[in-house]
C-alpha cells in the first residue's frame, strides 16, 4: 500500500482529516478503471468543506491515474490479483479509512465497491455509496456469484448511484432495493469534442488504419462481449457488401471473450473489407470517418448507460441502433436515429440500406441526434461533489 500528496506532508494527516466542518471522502476504484467521466470527476473542486481520498485497487487505467496525481489529491494503492485478494484488501481499506477518519465511503466497480463497503462496515462508516456501472447482465447470463455480490453491495450501500433510468428499474424490480436508497445521475460528456474535429486529425486516422474516403464506411465503437451484439452488425455488412463491394466495417476495440463468436463471420469477409482497430486514441476523429455507426445491444437493460449513442450524435454520424440504456429515454425511431430489433441482423440490414440510400433522412437524424444530446452535456453548473455527497 503506498500513500501520496503532492500538497500535504503526510505527517499532519489526523488534522486534515479533522478540519473543523470538513468530511473526509474516500473514492475506490476497481482495476483497470478510467474513462472521461471519472477523469472529468477528479479534476472538480470538492469545496472547502470536503477532503478527499482516492484509493485504487489494482492498477487503474493511465487517464485515471494522471489525473488523480495532478488534482494534489492524497491517493493509495493496494494491490490486487484476483478475487483471492478480497479479504487481504479489505484489511488495508480498513486501515486507510481508520488512518484517514473517513465519513463516507464511495466505490466504483465491483472490486472497488466489495472492498470499499466491507472495510466500511467493519470500521463503522456510516455513509456508503456505490455506484453501479452495469445492467442486468449478472441476471441474463450470470455467474451467480456476481449476483451474491450484487446483492451484497446492494444490502451493505446506504446510498446506489445509477446511471440511467434503466439501472434504476433492474434495481428496483430484479433486486428489490428500496427506492429510497437509489439516486440517479447520468454520465455527462464533453460533447463538443466529438464535433469540432480538425479535418488533419480525420486524415491521420484514416491514414494510420488505411480508412478510404471514397469507401462507404460502417462503424462500430465495440469490445467483443457478448452484450453488444457485433455479430449482428457483421452479419448485416456482408449483406451490404452486394450493392456495395468497396463497403468498409470498421471495429474499434475490436477484441474481447465474444471473438470465438465474432471472428469466424469476419474471416468470411473479403480481406480488404475489415477493419479491426485494438486503439485509437483520437476517437472523436474516428467517428467522423464513419459514414453510419451501429450500436446493438442485446437487451434493453444490459446496457448501464450507453456512451456510443452520444458520441455517434454528438459528432454528427447517423446511428442504426438498439435501444438500451439511456437509449430507452433517448431514442426516437425515425428522429434522431434508427431502431431496429435486438438480435435482428436482417433489420440491421434493411435499416443501414435505408439511412445510406437517403441523405436527406441522414440529415435529419444528425441534426435531431444533435439537439437531443444536449442533457448528457458538462455543463459549469454541473458539480457532482454536490449531487452525490451533499
Amino acid at each position: 500500500m503506498y500513500l501520496h500528496n503532492r500538497r500535504l506532508p503526510l505527517a499532519p494527516m489526523a488534522n486534515w482529516a479533522t478540519a473543523q466542518g470538513a468530511r473526509t471522502i474516500a473514492v475506490f476504484y476497481s482495476p483497470n478503471l478510467g474513462g472521461s467521466w471519472h477523469v472529468h470527476n477528479t479534476k472538480m473542486d470538492p469545496g472547502p468543506n470536503r477532503r478527499l481520498l482516492h484509493v485504487f485497487i489494482g492498477d487503474p487505467k493511465q487517464d485515471l491515474k494522471d489525473a488523480v496525481v495532478a488534482s494534489g489529491h492524497i491517493w493509495a494503492h493496494i494491490p490486487w490479483r484476483s478475487r483471492r485478494h478480497l479479504p487481504g484488501a479489505v484489511l488495508k481499506a480498513r486501515r486507510l479509512i481508520r488512518q484517514h477518519g473517513v465519513d463516507v465511503v464511495h466505490g466504483h466497480g465491483i472490486e472497488g465497491t466489495l472492498t470499499s463497503l466491507l472495510a466500511a462496515t467493519l470500521t463503522g462508516v456510516h455513509e456508503r455509496i456505490h455506484t453501479r456501472h452495469h445492467g442486468t447482465m449478472h441476471h441474463e447470463v450470470g455467474p451467480r456469484r456476481a449476483l451474491l455480490a450484487d446483492r451484497l453491495v446492494n444490502r451493505l450501500s446506504t446510498r446506489i448511484i445509477a446511471t440511467c433510468s434503466g439501472v434504476r428499474k433492474s434495481l428496483l424490480d430484479l433486486e428489490g432495493v428500496s427506492p429510497a436508497k437509489i439516486r440517479v445521475l447520468e454520465y455527462r460528456l464533453g460533447i463538443e469534442e466529438f464535433d469540432d474535429v480538425l479535418d488533419e486529425r480525420v486524415s491521420a486516422v484514416r491514414q494510420r488504419h488505411d480508412i478510404n474516403p471514397d469507401r462507404t464506411v460502417v462503424g462500430l465503437i465495440s469490445r467483443l462481449v457478448w452484450w453488444k451484439g457485433v455479430e449482428f452488425a457483421v452479419a448485416a455488412f456482408t449483406d451490404l457488401l452486394e450493392p456495395d463491394p468497396s463497403a468498409l466495417l470498421v471495429i474499434a476495440g475490436g477484441t474481447g471473450p465474444h471473438s470465438t463468436t465474432v471472428e469466424p463471420l469476419l474471416r468470411a469477409l473479403p480481406a480488404d473489407s475489415v477493419r479491426i482497430i485494438d486503439h485509437e486514441q483520437d476517437i472523436a476523429a474516428l467517428y467522423k470517418t464513419f459514414d453510419v455507426c451501429v450500436h446493438l445491444p442485446v437487451t434493453a437493460g444490459v446496457e448501464a448507460w450507453g456512451q456510443v449513442y452520444v458520441e455517434s450524435m454528438a459528432a454528427g454520424v447517423p446511428l442504426v441502433c438498439t435501444r438500451s440504456g439511456i437509449g430507452v429515454d433517448l431514442l426516437e425511431n425515425g428522429q434522431n436515429c434508427l431502431i431496429v430489433d435486438y438480435r435482428n441482423a436482417e433489420e440491421v440490414s434493411q435499416a443501414l440500406e435505408t439511412v445510406l440510400g437517403d441523405r436527406e433522412l441522414a440529415d435529419q437524424l444528425v441534426h435531431s441526434g444533435r439537439r437531443d444530446i444536449a442533457r448528457y452535456a458538462r455543463t459549469p453548473d454541473l458539480n457532482t461533489f454536490d449531487a452525490i455527497y451533499c
